[in-house]
């Protein structure tokens, strides 16, 4: 009952009370069926005999108009249970899904690191349906399995005590059955989706580090381990399938177990004789009941995958959420920049004993990054640069706690919207959409207009560019230099209060790099810089450092000044 909680929680009153008003139209629906079903059966095989025994007293109309009744209801109790449901549980959904779309603003930056490839996504998009189909596809069948059933096994125990019994016995067995084949159906599904997992993840991480493989001939044993990932899931995903077949041949066995039972009882020695009719409309209304149980795999395998996937989206839930509704917030503005953190322009990174450098001769640095100041990070390939500003940037967790403090705060432990606000790391090779330019700018600013965005560019040395430019697959439309200044541009424009360049002077030229940096410093005044750099490039700033660290690759030295 996770997921149903979990939507239950997400409804507001009026869709609670018509996710309710569902349940009973579905379960009176189906109560209608079985007994249009068993009056059909009765009428006609009457019919049947008061014709043969030309009784002309018997009267058909109140049966004729019984069964006319049962079809109108059940047609309108399952229209209006689809009218008032389907709307509810539309509601529901959309409502959940915003509140885990906002709870995913306070996971720390690090944690949803890890969902990279796609693992989020596949929460608020699949998981969520899969929760929202509880409403729909779970508990009004239930309603209407459980109801019918009672209803059925009542009328037998009143007509005939043993029919009655017997088949409580085997509606009891059927539900069994029923059961644990979806238990066993769950865990092959499990490991099928355990084994998509890994050969997805297999996929992500061979598509991104396809050169290096290549390079040591290591491609086909990559492919061998996804192929037999993806082979385990296949094979999962039809051990399911058989088990689900089999149960539902072994319901149809019961059933017509169960329909055999009733008509022999009902027909058989002097006591328990009843007339012909009576006994088929007994048999009929047991097939209804059964009809309906045949459906009770699907309905529970759809239970199994609302209750595994309400598990995966509990801890994200029940995370604290922002207070108020989610807003939208103007573009910033390339000439100043607040910290959400402090309410204030600019805000303070404190580095605490950080481990830098290689090797086993690593040494701890410590310092104060204020507003304004600019760190430089120099050193050749290898150092530990990019290492350094992915811990500054809480994307790798320090070895100890509190190591990196943004205005106080471990920045690790920070909420991703709030880290987002006030820090950015722009990588050596940072993502870029397959998109426009343009659009790949408006990442940072959607409300920017096109002069804000041709700003942007002329401050990192692009302005050559045109907006509308095609980016590429992971900007392969671009040259090296046009990505490292495109993903500047786009950092830009969100006016952080942190900083942190790695290489952004790869593939420029010196004057081109020179033109960006001081450009950079110009539009960004308030804001704290913490710049890596390679030996080569070290004397191309056109600034002052407030501070300067030197990395080598060797575990040698390493040196602080400033």
């Amino acid at each position: 009952m996770t997921a149903f909680r979990l939507l239950w929680s997400a409804a507001d009153h009026r869709a609670r009370r018509d996710l309710l008003f569902a349940m009973v139209l579905a379960g009176t629906a189906e109560l209608c069926a079985a007994a249009l079903l068993g009056v059909s059966g009765w009428f006609l095989t009457s019919c049947a005999v008061v014709t043969a025994q030309a009784n002309t007293t018997w009267s058909w109309m109140y049966p004729s108009g019984t069964v006319r009744a049962l079809a109108l209801g059940r047609t309108g109790l399952r229209y209006g249970e689809r009218l008032v449901g389907h709307g509810a549980l539309l509601g529901a959904t959309v409502s959940l899904r915003s509140r885990l779309v906002r709870a995913a603003t306070t996971v720390p930056a690090r944690e949803l690191r890890d969902h990279r490839d796609g693992a989020l996504m596949a929460r608020l998009t699949g998981d969520v349906d899969a929760v929202g189909a509880m409403a729909a596809r779970v508990v009004p069948p239930l309603a209407g399995i459980g109801l019918t059933a009672a209803v059925v096994v009542a009328l037998l125990t009143v007509a005939s005590p043993p029919s009655g019994a017997a088949e409580l016995l085997l509606l009891a067995l059927a539900t069994a059955t029923a059961v644990a084949g979806e238990r066993r159906t769950r865990d092959h599904r499990r490991t099928a989706a355990e084994a998509w997992t890994a050969a997805r993840t297999g996929l992500l991480s061979a598509r991104s580090a396809l050169a290096e493989l290549r390079c040591l001939d290591a491609v086909d044993p990559v492919r061998d381990r996804v192929a037999d990932a993806v082979g385990r899931a296949r094979r999962a995903e039809a051990a399911a399938e058989s088990v689900l077949r089999r149960s539902k041949l072994l319901l149809r066995l019961l059933a017509a177990a169960g329909q055999t039972t009733v008509l022999v009882l009902a027909l058989s020695g002097p006591v328990f004789a009843q007339p012909a009719a009576d006994a088929i409309g007994e048999v009929l209304l047991v097939a209804a009941a059964y009809e309906l149980m045949e459906t009770l795999p699907q309905v529970l395998r759809d239970r199994g995958l609302a209750a595994d996937a309400a598990l995966r989206l509990t801890d994200l839930a029940n995370r604290g959420l922002p207070d108020g509704p989610p807003t939208a917030s103007p573009s910033p503005s390339p000439s100043t920049s607040t910290s959400p953190l402090t309410g204030a322009a600019g805000a303070t990174l404190v580095a605490q004993h950080v481990p830098v450098g290689v090797g086993d001769a690593r040494t701890r640095w410590s310092t104060v990054i204020g507003p304004g100041s600019v760190v430089l990070v120099t050193g050749p390939n290898g150092s530990g640069k990019s290492t350094l500003l992915e811990t500054l940037a809480g994307r790798i967790r320090p070895t100890e706690p509190r190591s990196v403090l943004l205005d106080g705060v471990p920045v690790e432990s920070l909420p991703a919207r709030a880290l987002a606000d006030s820090l950015t790391l722009v990588e050596a090779e940072d993502w870029i959409a397959d998109a426009t330019v343009a659009e790949n700018l408006r990442q940072a600013a959607p409300g920017a207009d096109d002069d804000t965005l041709r700003a942007a560019l002329a401050t990192a040395a692009l302005e050559q560019l045109p907006l509308d430019t095609p980016t590429g697959p992971l900007g392969g439309a671009l040259s090296q230099g046009q990505r490292r200044r495109l993903v500047i541009a786009r950092a830009l424009l969100r006016a952080p209060a942190v900083l942190l360049l790695d290489e952004p002077t790869a593939g420029l030229d010196d004057r081109t790099a020179v033109r960006m940096l001081t450009g950079l410093r110009r539009a960004l005044p308030d804001t704290a810089l913490v710049i890596a750099l390679p030996d080569r490039h070290d004397d191309l700033l056109p600034f002052a450092a407030t501070h300067t660290l030197r990395l080598e690759a060797e575990p040698a030295s390493v040196t602080a000044f400033g």
